[in-house]
C-alpha cells in the first residue's frame, strides 16, 4: 500500500513538471462586465473562524461549498462562492455544489471546524474538504481529497470573488500558479475612502492551466459547460462580476489524491500571495490542531449545559460558538445579526446603494455596496446575544459588547430624531442598526434598543464584571432620559415595521427604567431615581389599558395587540378602536386589534407581569390558535398574522413580499414562559434542536407545511445561522437549569409583582389639564407632585408598587390648585377610590 501511494506522488509530480511547460495565460477575457452579481444561499450549514485576532478571516458554507468569505471585518465580504468542478473532458461536466449530495460534519462538537463530503450521484467520483481558517494569518485552507472512482477525471476550482462586498468592480489575474483578485477602488489606494483589497488563491499541487473571465460569459463554468473541456486560458478578467478557474494537475489514473487549498489576503497583491504560500507551507494538520484547540479552550471555559439538552451538548456548544464567531475583531464586542444575506440567490448589488467607503466608519466611496443581508448590528440583536454569554458563563464577551455599545451610543452632536413632528435630540439612543463602526445604516428609531443596553449594563453591574461610576453618567442616565423623554410610542416595534405602543418594546421600557433607578440610587441621584420609577410605573399600570383589546377577531377577541396606536401619532391609546396596522412585506392593512404577537410574553420575561396574570393567560389562548403551528420537529410561531417577511406562497425567494414563516427563536421565547410557570419545557427544547440543521445551524425561519420546496419543520432561505435563534437556545438551556427565566431582573419582577397600591382620582379636570397627586408616600412629597394616568370614565390613576404603609394625599390640578378637603389616607396594596373638589 505505502509503495503504491509512493507511486502515485512520484506520477503527480512527473505529470506536473510535463504539463506546466506546455501552456501559458494570455490575453483579457470578453464578456464584460458579466452577468449581474448577487449572492450565495444563506441557509449556511456552517460558519467558522479561527478564536484569535491574528487571523481576520471567516468563511460560510452551504450546498457543500464554501459561500460567502469575509476579510478584515466580519462585515466586508470578498468571496461570493468556491467550489470544484469534475469532467472527463468528453460526455460529462458536474458542478459540485448542484450534481453531488452533500453531507457535513464537525470534526467535533468544540469547534468550527468542517469537513464537507460530496459524493456523485452516479458514484464516479467523492471530493472531502476540510476547512479552517489559518489562526496565525488572514489565510482560509482546505484540506482536499478528491477520490476518482474513473479514469481520466479532470477537477478544477472555481472562485467567483466579490472584493470589497461587492462583484460589480472586479478585476482578476490568472498565473500560472496563483490566482488573483482585487476590485477598482485600487487605483485610488491610499485615498480618504479608499483601500486596496486583494486576494490570492494557490494549491500545494500545480495548475495544469488557469483562467480568468466574467461570470455567465467567459468563466470556467462556461467553458467547461461548452465542450466539457477547458480550452480557455485568458489572464485578466477586468472591471466586473469575475471568476477565476484552475485546473488541478492531477494524474489520469483512477485513485485518491489529497492537497491543499489556501486563499490569502492582504492590501496589496504580493503580501496576499506570500500570506497564502506561508499557510501552504505549514501542516494543515498544524493549523487545523491549533484551530481547534483555540475553540475547544473557549469551550472549555464555558458552563456545560449539555445536561439540560438531548443531543448531549452539541447544539449548545455550536450556538455558543457561532456566537462568539459572530463578533468582529477589530470591533470587539460587535457583533452581527448573521453571517448571511437572506434569500441571496436573489439579492443582486446593481439593487443596492452606495452606503459607505471601504475604510471603516469612512462615507460613501462611489461603488455600490452588495446588499447588506445581516451584516450590520442591531442592539435588540446584540443585547440579546450579550445576555446568551452571560448565561453561558463568558462576562467577557458580555462585558465587551457593552464597552461597544458605549462606544456608538449616539451623543448629542448626532444630531436630533424627528418623532411626530416633534425635533427630539439623539443623545443616548442607538440606531436602528449600524455598521460596525457605528456608521448608522437604516434610519428608523426603535425605543427597546435604546433600554435593553441599559438592562444589560444593570445585570453586568450585579454580576460585578462593571462598575456603576463607569457607566451612569456616560451611558446609563442619558438612555434613561430619552426613554423617559419619548416612550411608551416608539417609531418601530421589534419587528421593524410599525409605530405605536407595544407589548414587547414598552416591557423593555419598565425595566431600562427601574434599572436606571438603581444606577441612580447607586450614584446619589435621587431626583433621576424618583422620575425613572414614576414614569415606569405609570407605563407598567397603563398598558393592559392601552394595548390589551376585548374586542379582536382572533379567539375570544381578548389578547394583547402586536401594537396600538400605529395609524399615526396617537396621544391617546384605545385598543378596541377602529384603527388601522399598515403591514410591511405585502401584509395588507388590518384592524390593530386582529393582529397580534408574541411580544406580550416580554412582559413576563422583563417581569413587568406575573405568567399568571389574567391580561398574560387570555392571550396566550389565543396566542396558541393564532400564531403556533406543530411541525413534525416541534411546536413553531409565526411573528404575528399576516406577516409578509418569508418566501412567497408558492415557496419562491422573498424580494419585497411574500408569507411569513416559523421563527426557532420563537419557540424559546414561548418556553420562557412555561418556565416562569414552572412548567416543563423540555418539548420545546427538543423542537429547537430539531430546527437546527445538519451543520447544528438554527435558522431564522423553518418551513410552515407539509407542501413546497422546503421540509415541513427544517430551515427556509432566510438567514442562518441567526444569532438571536442561538442566542435564545442557550438562554433557555440555563433558564431550565435555574428554573427561572434568567433574564428577568429581580428588582421589576420585585416591583410589579408584589403589593400595588393604587390611587384613584374621580375628577373630569377638564381639556388639556391634568391631575397630580402629593403625599408622603415612598415617590411623593409635598413640593411636587405626581403624573395621574388619565382613564376611561375620567378616573386618574397613580400606581405605587411596593407601598407597603398607609399615607395621606392631596390631588392638585395641573399639579397646582390643590383639593379643597382634608387630606385623604390611602390603604396599601389596596385599589383607592378618591372624589376630591376643586
Amino acid at each position: 500500500m505505502m509503495k503504491s501511494l509512493k507511486k502515485k506522488a512520484l506520477t503527480l509530480v512527473i505529470a506536473s513538471i510535463t504539463t506546466s511547460l506546455a501552456w501559458s495565460n494570455s490575453g483579457v477575457a470578453p464578456g464584460a462586465p458579466g452577468i449581474d452579481h448577487h449572492w450565495s444561499s444563506a441557509s449556511k450549514t456552517g460558519i467558522g473562524t479561527a478564536n484569535s485576532k491574528q487571523s481576520k478571516v471567516w468563511f460560510s458554507l452551504v450546498d457543500g461549498i464554501v459561500s460567502e468569505v469575509y476579510w478584515p471585518q466580519i462585515d466586508m465580504a470578498q468571496i461570493t462562492d468556491l467550489q470544484f468542478m469534475v469532467s472527463d473532458g468528453k460526455t460529462f461536466f458536474d458542478e459540485e455544489k448542484k450534481h453531488t449530495e452533500h453531507e457535513i460534519r464537525s470534526l467535533n462538537k468544540k469547534t468550527l471546524a468542517f469537513e464537507q463530503v460530496n459524493i456523485d450521484r452516479e458514484r464516479k467520483y467523492e471530493i472531502s474538504k476540510k476547512i479552517v481558517t489559518d489562526p496565525t494569518t488572514n489565510s482560509l485552507l482546505l484540506k482536499v481529497t478528491f477520490k476518482a472512482y474513473e479514469d481520466n477525471l479532470g477537477l478544477f476550482i472555481l472562485l467567483n470573488p466579490a472584493v470589497s462586498n461587492t462583484g460589480l468592480y472586479d478585476y482578476a489575474e490568472a498565473t500560472k500558479d496563483t490566482l488573483f483578485a482585487w476590485d477598482d477602488r485600487a487605483k485610488y489606494d491610499n485615498g480618504t475612502n479608499h483601500v486596496a483589497q486583494y486576494q490570492a488563491l494557490t494549491a500545494s499541487i500545480p495548475f495544469k492551466r488557469t483562467s480568468a473571465g466574467f461570470v455567465g460569459k467567459s468563466d470556467g463554468w462556461q467553458d467547461l459547460n461548452d465542450n466539457y473541456r477547458m480550452d480557455w486560458n485568458y489572464r485578466y478578467a477586468n472591471n466586473g462580476n469575475v471568476a477565476l478557474t484552475g485546473q488541478l494537475d492531477l494524474p489520469s489514473k483512477a485513485g485518491e489524491y489529497t492537497f491543499t487549498i489556501a486563499i490569502g489576503f492582504a492590501e496589496d497583491k504580493a503580501k496576499a500571495q506570500q500570506t497564502a504560500n506561508n499557510s501552504l507551507k505549514k501542516s494543515f494538520g498544524t493549523a487545523l490542531s491549533l484551530y481547534n484547540q483555540q475553540w475547544n479552550n473557549y469551550c472549555n471555559g464555558l458552563e456545560d449545559l449539555s445536561s439540560e439538552s438531548f443531543d448531549n451538548g452539541a447544539l449548545y456548544y455550536a450556538s455558543a460558538m457561532v456566537l462568539k464567531a459572530h463578533e468582529d475583531k477589530t470591533y470587539n464586542g460587535a457583533m452581527i445579526a448573521s453571517l448571511s444575506v437572506p434569500w441571496g440567490q436573489s439579492q443582486f448589488d446593481k439593487d443596492s446603494g452606495d452606503q459607505r467607503g471601504i475604510l471603516p466608519g469612512s462615507s460613501a466611496d462611489g461603488y455600490k455596496d452588495g446588499p447588506i443581508g445581516y451584516h450590520v448590528v442591531w442592539p435588540r440583536d446584540l443585547y440579546q446575544v450579550a445576555t446568551a454569554f452571560l448565561a453561558a458563563g463568558d462576562q467577557h464577551t458580555a462585558k465587551e459588547a457593552l464597552s461597544y455599545l458605549k462606544e456608538v451610543q449616539f451623543k448629542a452632536e448626532d444630531g436630533n430624531w424627528q418623532l411626530c413632528g416633534n425635533s427630539v435630540s439623539k443623545k443616548g439612543s442607538f440606531p436602528q442598526n449600524f455598521w460596525l463602526s457605528g456608521q448608522a445604516h437604516w434610519q428608523g428609531m426603535q425605543l427597546d434598543e435604546t433600554a435593553m443596553p441599559i438592562v444589560l449594563a444593570w445585570r453586568l453591574w450585579k454580576e460585578g464584571v462593571i462598575s456603576p461610576a463607569s457607566y451612569y453618567s456616560s451611558f446609563v442616565k442619558p438612555a434613561a432620559d430619552f426613554v423617559a423623554k419619548v416612550g411608551p410610542w416608539t417609531d418601530q416595534e421589534r419587528w421593524e415595521e410599525a409605530s405605536g405602543i407595544s407589548p414587547s418594546t414598552i416591557s423593555a421600557a419598565i425595566a431600562g427604567l427601574i434599572a436606571a433607578a438603581d444606577f441612580a440610587d447607586h450614584q446619589g441621584d435621587k431626583e433621576a431615581a424618583r422620575s425613572y420609577r414614576l414614569k415606569a410605573d405609570l407605563w407598567a399600570d397603563g398598558i393592559a389599558d392601552w394595548s390589551f383589546t376585548h374586542q379582536g377577531e382572533l379567539g375570544d377577541g381578548q389578547y394583547y395587540q402586536r401594537t396600538e396606536g400605529a395609524e399615526y401619532c396617537h396621544s391617546s391609546y384605545n385598543p378596541d378602536d377602529d384603527s388601522i396596522l399598515y403591514i410591511a412585506n405585502g401584509g395588507g392593512q388590518h384592524l390593530e386589534r386582529n393582529v397580534m404577537d408574541g411580544g406580550f410574553i416580554e412582559l413576563v420575561r422583563f417581569g413587568v407581569k406575573s405568567p399568571f396574570d389574567t391580561s398574560i393567560t387570555k392571550t396566550l389562548e389565543n396566542y396558541e390558535q393564532a400564531i403556533k403551528v406543530e411541525t413534525p420537529n416541534g411546536p413553531g410561531f409565526y411573528r404575528y398574522n399576516h406577516d409578509g417577511y418569508g418566501e412567497k406562497l408558492g415557496g419562491s425567494d422573498y424580494t419585497g413580499q411574500g408569507k411569513g414563516r416559523l421563527w426557532p427563536l420563537l419557540t424559546g421565547e414561548r418556553a420562557h414562559l412555561e418556565i416562569a410557570k414552572k412548567q416543563n419545557v423540555d418539548h420545546y427544547i427538543h423542537a429547537m434542536e430539531k430546527f437546527a440543521n445538519e451543520g447544528n445551524m438554527l435558522p431564522e425561519q423553518v418551513w410552515d407545511k407539509a407542501e413546497g420546496p422546503y421540509q415541513f419543520g427544517e430551515g427556509t432561505g432566510g438567514a442562518t445561522p441567526l444569532a438571536w435563534s442561538h442566542a435564545e437556545y442557550i438562554k433557555l438551556l440555563k433558564s431550565k437549569r435555574e428554573h427561572r427565566i434568567i433574564d428577568t431582573p429581580d428588582i421589576v419582577a420585585e416591583r410589579y409583582q408584589g403589593c400595588m397600591t393604587t390611587v384613584n382620582v374621580h375628577y373630569d379636570a377638564g381639556w388639556g389639564n391634568s391631575i397630580a397627586i402629593r403625599g408622603e408616600a415612598e415617590l411623593l412629597n409635598w413640593k411636587e407632585g405626581a403624573p395621574a394616568r388619565w382613564t376611561e370614565g375620567n378616573v386618574w390613576r397613580l400606581t405605587l408598587p411596593q407601598q407597603t404603609s398607609s399615607f395621606k394625599m392631596k390631588a392638585l390640578i395641573n399639579d397646582k390648585t390643590w383639593q379643597k378637603q382634608e387630606n385623604f389616607t390611602v390603604k396599601p396594596c389596596k385599589d383607592n377610590h378618591f372624589w376630591p373638589r376643586f
